[in-house]
């Protein structure tokens, strides 16, 4: 029989999923040196969920979790139902990947993988805490001085590319625009349960899905056909490259994504804000306007950001060199 240690009351109970590297394991590291919050961190190696046990603090328990496996999501249901009666204050999906890339170089295997992941994987998540954030919402209004209890809340990082379609980007931001769809839906559902659902919508930042990134899209460029390479040119991949190292060189600190979260699960009101853009001052403007302009003239900036990148296909209709369909 498993033996349970339950959660101290007197503390939060946050969970956070993809506790890896990148913007979860800062957010995990953060809270914990705060104090105040008992915090579940969700990690998808063993590897990782060794790093936090050895701190040997009930404070924090690291478990080891797949967010597009059922099994493991009902595994974490249990065990928090278990040891958290008082249920959980805060439920953060952060897990997330980037495996796509422009449409001709994305397999339907790729595609899937990355709705799996950052849309099926808070769907799991959220239908299987829900109830031990009900939980924590109603015990608001029974338990002694409850009401000094800040809000539950329900934390989701998506991104700007939820708002945007970015070329280059398809895969991806298809599985944030679904999960920002679905956040506005719950954000209306569950409003009579007093549960806050925001989004984190973070600009491209130094974090590991960036720089494992450029590695994926060489990886779906080896498996393409003859007949994508002659359409891109030998010139591709190299424009590519380039372009994935500007971006990373001029991509904001994962900090300001970090206290951002942080700021979301800790401050009293902090997740009644529906969407928390995070990034440098223009980039409000830019989502603005795409959001707003013309579909002609939206698509005419990207057209051009592509032709000046470099990326625009070198031969589209395989006419040079004597080549036609």
């Amino acid at each position: 029989m498993t033996h349970y240690t339950l959660t101290n009351t007197e503390y939060l109970v946050a969970v956070v999923t993809g506790c890896d590297s990148g913007f979860g394991e800062e957010i995990v590291n953060d809270l914990y040196q705060r104090g105040g919050y008992t915090i579940y961190a969700t990690c998808l190696t063993s590897q990782a969920v060794g790093r936090y046990q050895v701190k040997e603090s009930t404070r924090l328990r690291a478990i080891q979790v797949d967010v597009t496996k059922q099994d493991d999501v009902n595994r974490l249901r249990a065990q928090i139902e278990a040891e958290c009666p008082q249920g959980v204050y805060c439920v953060f999906n952060n897990a997330g990947i980037n495996a796509g890339g422009n449409f001709d170089l994305t397999t339907e295997d790729a595609f899937e993988r990355v709705m799996d992941v950052n849309y099926m994987g808070i769907i799991r998540i959220t239908k299987g805490l829900l109830p031990s954030l009900r939980a924590y919402a109603k015990s608001r209004h029974t338990l002694p001085d409850g009401q000094k209890l800040p809000r539950a809340r329900l934390i989701s990082v998506t991104s700007v590319a939820g708002r945007t379609n970015a070329p280059g980007l398809g895969p991806y931001s298809a599985s944030k625009h679904a999960a920002e769809s679905i956040l506005d839906t719950l954000r209306v559902e569950l409003s009579p349960w007093e549960i806050d659902v925001s989004m984190i919508e973070p600009f491209f930042a130094k974090t590991p899905i960036m720089t494992n990134s450029f590695t994926a899209f060489e990886q779906n460029w080896k498996r393409a056909d003859d007949h994508v390479h002659a359409m891109y040119g030998p010139a591709f991949v190299e424009s590519v490259r380039k372009r994935s190292q500007l971006l990373y060189e001029k991509a904001m600190p994962p900090q300001w994504v970090v206290q951002a979260a942080v700021n979301a699960i800790h401050k009293k009101n902090g997740a009644q804000t529906p969407r928390i853009l995070v990034g440098f001052w223009y980039v409000r403007f830019f989502v603005a306007f795409l959001e707003r302009a013309p579909e002609w003239m939206a698509d005419g900036l990207l057209r051009l950001g592509m032709r000046s990148g470099g990326v625009w296909p070198v031969d589209p209709f395989l006419l040079k060199d004597g080549k036609r369909d």
